[in-house]
């Protein structure tokens, strides 16, 4: 499967500040990747809610993917999509499932990455 990654999403690496749900970036990389974000409305247990999550396909040829391609999940995106401000474009890694061509090169094919929103990481630019 060959994918044209036209967006840009900035990958940031993050470590507890210290602070009950604190995070402080360690590293940021900016990755081609193809973006799909879908905002929903949810109702349960008697309380409204936007839900707003997202799948994303990482460049497998990526340097930064192709040294952390196990070990992404827990990671923060960072994707403001259609001018959204950054401080509402944050999502975390929540799943990752590597593809790979089984049948003849077994080399990876796309690597696709399962997010949801969360709150901004600051530091990062």
């Amino acid at each position: 499967m060959i994918f044209d990654y036209q967006d840009t999403a900035t990958f940031v690496i993050a470590k507890s500040s210290g602070y009950d749900g604190s995070k402080t970036m360690v590293e940021q990389i900016d990755v081609n990747v193809v973006f799909v974000q879908n905002t929903g409305f949810d109702r349960v247990n008697f309380q409204d809610g936007i839900n707003a999550d997202a799948i994303c396909w990482v460049d497998p040829d990526n340097s930064f993917v192709k040294d952390n391609y196990n070990r992404l999940e827990g990671m923060y995106v960072l994707e403001p999509l259609y001018g959204a401000g950054d401080s509402a474009s944050w999502y975390k890694v929540t799943d990752v499932t590597v593809n790979r061509d089984h049948l003849l090169t077994n080399r990876i094919d796309n690597i696709e990455l399962r997010l949801k929103k969360t709150t901004a990481i600051p530091g990062v630019s």
